[in-house]
């Protein structure tokens, strides 16, 4: 073989570097979202304060304000729980969800983000899959009851974003939860409702 021909990896190794590449990448985009996630901590007092700027840095529209009634209702929505490995809403869950119902329903314009969670057992994608399910069965519960979808987005966190610590029944019966983030206008979150 001469000095200039390229080497080739076996399979395995070609394989394992690929592998090692995704697991970094899904590594640092948790990292990222949960530090995201982390920075929404007050509603802005005024947002109207600046212009944007397109793609092209000419000004873009103002920002539109947040109305007092949005800011009002932040902290009004109920969280969720589910039990062990479930998705499906119980009793409790509903009672909880038709107060939500009551408040989208009073506050027309406002969208929200459902985000849905998990405890830490399990391995990390089954759970990510887990609060999925748990965030698109409240979404589907809010539609049934005349919610507009486009008011509507999901996100699963699933075990990345405990609301308590700890590795018992407690703690996990608390992560096991979908929780409701007001939104409003073009990019997204005012603040958590259940920080």
């Amino acid at each position: 073989m001469g000095a200039s021909a390229a080497r080739t990896l076996p399979l395995e190794d070609s394989n394992m570097i690929r592998l090692s590449s995704a697991l970094f990448f899904t590594l640092a985009l948790a990292a990222t979202c949960k530090r995201n996630r982390n920075e929404i901590t007050e509603l802005p007092d005024d947002i109207t304060s600046g212009q944007g700027a397109d793609a092209d840095g000419a000004d873009a529209a103002p920002i539109k304000s947040v109305p007092d009634h949005v800011q009002s209702i932040v902290g009004n929505f109920q969280r969720v729980f589910f039990d062990f490995d479930k998705s499906e809403l119980s009793p409790e869950s509903r009672s909880a969800l038709d107060a939500n119902v009551a408040l989208l329903q009073t506050h027309v314009g406002v969208k929200v983000q459902i985000q849905g969670h998990a405890d830490e057992r399990g391995a990390t994608e089954y759970n990510v899959a887990l609060g999925n399910r748990r965030a698109e069965a409240v979404k589907d519960y809010l539609i049934n009851q005349g919610i507009a979808p486009s008011r509507l987005t999901v996100v699963s966190y699933g075990e990345e974003a405990p609301l308590e610590g700890g590795s018992n029944e407690r703690a996990w019966s608390k992560n096991r939860r979908a929780e409701f983030v007001v939104t409003w206008g073009a990019d997204g979150a005012v603040k958590s409702s259940t920080d």
